[in-house]
């Protein structure tokens, strides 16, 4: 059987991003009393050129889509996560 997955790379600041973004969602969710496993998971596996399933590919949409509604409620640039979230969004839908 063949693992579903899919490369995805990252440069150094989405990289930066997508850890601060999962770091505060995992944050939120704790502080929600919910279980946070799955997110801290992804979060170990982040480097550079990741292979991810539906799943991790899935909690890193949520929580940069997260951050990016923070971001817009202080009226800052979400241009690089806005395109971040573009580029994964289309690797998502590859996904049987």
């Amino acid at each position: 059987m063949f693992s579903n997955k899919k490369k995805i790379e990252l440069n150094d600041e989405e990289l930066r991003i997508v850890l601060y973004a999962l770091n505060d969602f995992r944050n939120d969710i704790l502080k929600e009393n919910r279980p946070a496993d799955a997110i801290s998971d992804v979060i170990l596996k982040l480097k550079n050129k990741i292979k991810v399933d539906k799943y991790d590919l899935g909690i890193i949409i949520n929580g940069l889509d997260r951050k990016r509604k923070v971001m817009v409620e202080k009226n800052e640039d979400t241009s690089i996560i806005n395109n971040l979230l573009l580029r994964l969004l289309k690797v998502s839908d590859n996904f049987k």
